[in-house]
């Protein structure tokens, strides 16, 4: 949310500028119709106005609202788009498809450049689930990403996934409890915070 508006308000400078501009002219109405006529300033104030829509058009569609879409594509749907859309999924599902385990670092790294994404830990888990067969790694991916990413509903469900991960194998029931446990803590709030409170290690 403070993100959000932190954007919000950096797209909207230049609003202020015209409007300090709309101030400043009109304070100084009286010695600009001395050298202007009436409608010259009308027509420099309709100039400025189309200027500041043009600009403000590509603030918001070349920087704003791609932003705002993908935030609630991560935020709703955990990025969920075709994979040739997004570069993380589509080489998640090139790895996959192509049983090409060697090249996981190559995807690590680029969750690593915009580790905040969501969407970029589910799929490093996934690889390492399904094509190099490490639930372990898996499950840690999660849990990395659950400290990476900004939103807690975001944090919450990656441990929670990482919970029903490590209960697949019996050995790591005990890991999953204790991811559970911290999960109830942290974020209690939460879908899945709640959701593993009304969980237990036996009912699964």
């Amino acid at each position: 949310m403070i993100r959000l508006f932190v954007q919000l308000v950096v797209a909207l400078i230049p609003v202020y500028i015209f409007a300090i501009g709309i101030c400043i002219s009109t304070v100084a109405f009286a010695d600009i119709l001395s050298k202007w006529s009436y409608s010259n300033w009308i027509a420099s104030m309709l100039l400025g106005v189309l200027v500041l829509a043009v600009v403000e058009g590509v603030i918001f569609r070349l920087w704003l609202l791609p932003k705002w879409a993908q935030a609630l594509s991560e935020r709703f749907y955990g990025g969920t788009y075709f994979p040739a859309d997004d570069p993380v999924a589509s080489l998640a599902q090139s790895i996959i498809d192509q049983h090409c385990g060697e090249r996981a670092p190559e995807l690590e790294k680029l969750v690593l450049s915009d580790s905040t994404r969501t969407r970029g830990w589910m799929e490093l888990a996934r690889v390492a689930e399904i094509e190099l067969k490490d639930s372990q790694k898996a499950a840690e991916y999660m849990l990395t990403g659950a400290r990476k990413v900004p939103h807690k509903e975001d944090a919450a469900m990656l441990m929670w996934r990482a919970v029903t991960l490590l209960r697949k194998d019996g050995a790591s029931r005990p890991r999953a409890e204790e991811i559970r446990h911290e999960l109830i803590q942290r974020y209690p709030k939460t879908t899945y915070g709640r959701l593993a409170a009304e969980s237990s290690d036996i009912r699964d």
